[in-house]
């Protein structure tokens, strides 16, 4: 049954998140971080259409095999070193330590690649700012649910992560998934009236729901399989997932890109755990 209601409450609540942005937020030279993008990647143009096309852009290669080896054992030597700051979800298979930027010069290297801040700025057209960088192991364990812990979005509007596979990832061992094109407001009103998503703000979803989804509207799943080295350009705000894992590990790093006024002093100090020297850093960058 379509629900017109569900459509008109979720496109006001995405125009909402819109005009808030618009009110607080410093808007960027797009033109500016376009030239920019070009000059730090040759096909800059390229994933710029992909990301706003589908919501999702695949760069192979974007770090060689070695330095992803070497980010491997940076992130089970954090691990074991930072034991306070790892935080365990999907049933424990989840392993997660936000900001290890302040603790490792090599994955500082994917925090302050000034590639994926201009293409963030780009997409959105507003400022961002790296919150903090994510070092992550998730393994195949018989509850897990896959990274992220099932289909979500991030945010309703607009939204940008950077994710880089440290590791060889199958279909076997959790691949990135998204439901291209969702990260558009008229096709998440169009797919809230009929498939009966819940309205937001809520940004979690039954896998029924999305199942309900799939079977009704055609939208195609992006699973992203990759070598060590891959790079991921995302608009999370569209709904995504971890695949659950049926066998092996999977490593990656992901920047949490937010713009400025969404970070104040209480989000910092309240944040559940980050690696010492992250938050000192959010501080002063910010003037918190």
């Amino acid at each position: 049954m379509v629900s017109i209601n569900s459509a008109i409450e979720t496109y006001r609540y995405w125009n909402l998140q819109a005009e808030v942005r618009a009110e607080q937020e410093r808007r960027v030279d797009t033109a500016a971080s376009r030239s920019k993008l070009e000059r730090l990647h040759p096909d800059a143009a390229g994933l710029l259409r992909e990301v706003q096309s589908t919501g999702v852009a695949v760069v192979e290669n974007y770090w060689p095999a070695d330095k992803c080896a070497a980010g491997r054992a940076e992130i089970d030597r954090l691990t074991e070193q930072y034991p306070q700051v790892v935080q365990h979800n999907s049933g424990g298979s989840d392993k997660r330590m936000f900001g290890v930027e302040a603790v490792s010069p090599l994955l500082a290297e994917f925090h302050d690649d000034p590639m994926l801040h201009a293409m963030g700025e780009a997409l959105g057209g507003y400022a961002l700012y790296n919150f903090a960088t994510l070092g992550a192991r998730i393994d195949a364990m018989p509850q897990n649910n896959g990274s992220g812990d099932g289909w979500h979005r991030d945010a309703h509007d607009f939204q940008f992560k950077s994710i880089l596979y440290l590791s060889d990832v199958s279909l076997e061992n959790g691949p990135f998934e998204y439901l291209a094109g969702s990260q558009k407001k008229w096709r998440a009103a169009f797919d809230s009236a009929v498939a009966g998503l819940p309205s937001p703000p809520n940004t979690r979803y039954e896998p029924a729901a999305i199942d309900a989804l799939m079977a009704r509207v055609p939208l195609k799943v992006q699973r992203c399989s990759g070598k060590a080295g891959t790079l991921l350009l995302v608009n999370t705000s569209g709904i995504h997932r971890g695949r659950p894992l049926k066998s092996g590990s999977r490593y990656a790093l992901t920047n949490y890109f937010y713009h400025p006024y969404q970070i104040d002093r209480a989000r910092v100090t309240n944040f559940p755990t980050l690696m010492p020297g992250a938050a000192e850093r959010i501080i002063t960058d910010l003037q918190l």
